[in-house]
């Protein structure tokens, strides 16, 4: 395979610079550099078009920096009667510059067009390559540079980035603003550089005319400014630092440039200036110019200088800045031995390829060798692009029109198969459909079935929800109605219940009945008991708390049958009503048991829930209610309290009174408390939440002769009180015998509980 080669292209009026290199393993090879000699020069400028502006002499207002050629010149003493050490001889070869351009010559502008087109065609008619890959140059001085500070392009969309350059570029340039003729690189971290070319299109246009000349393809690989291709030149050939200032100097004709960069980055572009080679005093306009920016600072100390474009002044304007600059590296730009072989004749004379460095930089970059070192300013128009792409269909031709005849046959098999898939697909389905039609009595007849065992197991469940309560509630009334039956005299007003506790109100025509009733759980208080009269009637309405009643039910045992839904089969289920986590906590109970006493008297019938009015004999529907002892009473009518109680408090020891039998007994109403008997029944007259005013109410009962405790009470919200007691008896009776003993106002305001 023929190894691919590349032909740069670069001009200045007349003449045309070619570089040929070719790419190669160990890198690319210079083959050859040429010069054409054109009939007529190239047009560089065009006619600018209604309502547009001409600002190619203003470069230096946009920029804000004079072009002035004697600017500065005045302050710089040792420039003033500057001699080049040559003498006169080289001032005479500035006299004796060529001008091949001749303004004052009458001919036509498509006849030169002409000319120079079939002399560009005639001469790359010499190459054996049907194909020629060519990169152009945009001459410097013609391409707009600005410095975006603090603005980064690559954090914008691609819309807001286009208006964001259209509104910095249209009110300079007067026009509007195309996307192809403009191109930016990103600057540090932050910056950017905006590169704008809109016109310059003469090299382009010759290069496509040239083609319709020749029997070859001319493929525009690349085109860029010559700022660009000199920048790439130097971060391919030179190893530079970061913070390394680099000087690059250009001498044309006409003009010159001056750029420097930092490292790898393009740091600034100085304006044209408007004088070449042809002017005398242009080595000294360009010295004052680097001085000038060193002065204002924009310019740190300069490391290196490098000469990468001249022609006939190359070697006097190597010596004069080296003379001028004695501590900074100046030299003729090299290329690299190692990156770029060439013949060892012109690698000893570098001025020899002055005037074609930059075409040789157009050719590596149209390559794509190092393109990273080459890109960000490549200005091809779009419309050149897209034909190119054409080109290359144009490759592939012969295997595209092979695939198109071979298209239909792939088409027909490709169907034929998918026939044969489709009616096996189809038989398949009719064998299944005719499966479902024989099977779907017997789905329906599952479904109805299924659905009549929902119903089956809803209502067994429903069942055993109803069983395990009614269960509950027939044992819990079965055992209150047979005490109840054998007292009489005792009607219920209301039964309550909160678990684990059960409240139960009613009425007394005796005192002494009311603790036969507690007796029929084995762990109730009595929380009230009030004396009143109900038509001329003296009766005692009463209010106990059964704690823990579910375990004096008696547990059973429920068989059902029962089905998983899958086998009908029967199962006996055990159902304990036994005390668990759910419903019966364990709890310890202190109480002991107790006679109780047996008179027959029908029961009254009691309802959860349901707060009944005793309607026997001549008793009224309504009983009038009493004051209880002190707000924090009413705390142990709570539903659902849990109670903590703590060991006796340690109590000061008063006078110890005599008793009326001359004897000290433990229990009793009156009398000296040697031990607090806890389980012991006693009358709280006092359920206070200050500790201090408990210790005085008790320490005023037990100067009284009272048998006196004190000890503490604490709710499941958190309350605490201190109860004060009087007495300790052994069973209810007796305590309720003890209250007629008690002053007023204590008789009415009293409960009994246990000492705990």
């Amino acid at each position: 395979m023929a190894k691919k080669e590349f032909i740069g292209i670069t001009y200045e009026s007349d003449r045309l610079r070619l570089a040929r290199i070719r790419a190669t393993k160990a890198g690319l090879e210079l083959l050859e550099v040429d010069t054409i000699h054109l009939p007529q020069p190239i047009l560089s400028q065009r006619e600018p078009a209604p309502g547009q502006q001409d600002f190619s002499g203003e470069y230096d207002g946009i920029f804000e920096a004079e072009t002035s050629p004697a600017t500065g010149l005045d302050d710089l003493d040792d420039l003033e009667n500057f001699d080049f050490e040559e003498g006169g001889e080289e001032s005479a070869d500035l006299g004796g510059l060529d001008n091949d351009f001749d303004m004052t010559r009458p001919k036509d502008i498509s006849e030169a067009a002409e000319d120079n087109e079939q002399m560009l065609a005639q001469y790359v008619a010499k190459y054996s390559s049907s194909k020629l890959n060519i990169g152009l140059h945009i001459p410097f001085g013609k391409t707009t540079f600005q410095f975006f500070k603090n603005v980064d392009p690559s954090k914008m969309k691609k819309r807001d980035r286009k208006e964001f350059f259209e509104e910095k570029l249209r009110p300079i340039f007067g026009r509007d603003i195309l996307e192809e003729h403009y191109s930016w690189v990103k600057i540090g971290e932050n910056d950017c550089l905006l590169a704008y070319n809109p016109n310059d299109l003469e090299l382009l246009n010759l290069v496509e005319l040239a083609e319709t000349y020749s029997k070859k393809k001319l493929l525009v690989k690349d085109r860029q400014p010559d700022e660009s291709i000199w920048a790439g030149l130097v971060r391919t050939n030179y190893n530079t630092e970061a913070d390394e200032i680099t000087g690059l100097i250009a001498l044309g004709e006409k003009s010159s440039r001056i750029m420097f960069m930092k490292g790898s980055e393009i740091i600034s572009v100085l304006p044209i200036i408007t004088e070449g080679e042809e002017e005398e005093n242009i080595l000294n306009t360009i010295f004052s110019k680097i001085l000038f920016e060193i002065d204002k600072g924009e310019i740190p100390k300069i490391n290196r200088m490098l000469l990468v474009r001249s022609a006939k002044l190359s070697e006097k304007a190597l010596k004069y800045f080296k003379k001028q600059f004695e501590d900074i590296e100046v030299d003729y730009f090299t290329l690299h031995p190692e990156r770029f072989t060439y013949s060892d004749e012109i690698m000893n004379s570098p001025e020899y390829l002055q005037p074609y460095i930059t075409a040789i930089g157009a050719a590596w970059a149209a390559s794509g060798e190092n393109a990273k070192e080459f890109a960000g300013f490549s200005l091809v128009p779009e419309y050149v692009l897209e034909n190119q792409r054409t080109l290359k269909i144009e490759w592939h031709g012969i295997m595209i029109l092979a695939l198109i005849a071979l298209t239909p046959l792939f088409l027909n098999n490709l169907y034929n198969d998918r026939s044969d898939t489709l009616q096996q697909l189809e038989q398949q389905n009719r064998l299944l459909q005719t499966e479902i039609d024989e099977l779907r009595p017997i789905a329906n007849m599952t479904e109805d079935l299924i659905q009549d065992a929902m119903v089956i197991n809803g209502e067994n469940d429903r069942l055993l929800e109803l069983a395990r309560y009614s269960q509950k509630w027939s044992e819990v009334l079965r055992t209150f109605n047979n005490g109840v039956a054998d007292i009489p005299g005792v009607w219920l007003t209301s039964l309550r219940t909160s678990d684990p506790h059960l409240n139960i109100s009613g009425i007394s025509l005796s005192r002494e009945q009311i603790p036969v009733i507690a007796r029929l759980f084995s762990d109730m208080n009595i929380n009230q008991v009030t004396e009143t009269e109900i038509r001329g009637q003296r009766v005692y309405t009463f209010a106990m708390q059964a704690n823990n009643f579910r375990n004096d039910i008696n547990p059973f045992l429920l068989e059902m049958p029962q089905h998983d839904g899958q086998e009908m089969d029967e199962r006996e289920i055990e159902l304990s009503f036994a005390p668990d986590d759910e419903f019966f906590p364990e709890q310890s109970f202190n109480s002991e048991p107790e006679e109780v006493v047996q008179e027959q008297t029908p029961p009254a019938p009691v309802e959860e829930e349901v707060a009944e009015t005793v309607q026997q004999q001549d008793t009224p529907p309504a009983v009038e209610q009493t004051e209880t002892i002190a707000d924090e009473q009413q705390n142990s009518d709570r539903e659902e309290d849990v109670v903590e109680v703590t060991e006796p408090v340690q109590q000061p020891e008063p006078n110890v009174p005599v008793l009326r039998n001359g004897s000290i007994s433990s229990y009793g109403l009156m009398g000296y408390e040697e031990i607090t008997l806890l389980g012991a029944y006693t009358i709280v007259l006092h359920s206070l939440q200050s500790y201090e005013r408990a210790v005085e109410e008790m320490k005023e009962f037990r100067e009284e002769g009272y048998k006196t405790t004190l000890w503490e009470y604490r709710f499941s919200d958190g309350t605490t009180t201190w109860r004060v007691g009087v007495g300790q008896f052994e069973t209810v009776s007796d305590a309720l015998s003890a209250i007629n003993d008690l002053p007023e106002p204590y008789r009415n305001t009293n409960f009994i509980t246990r000492i705990r």
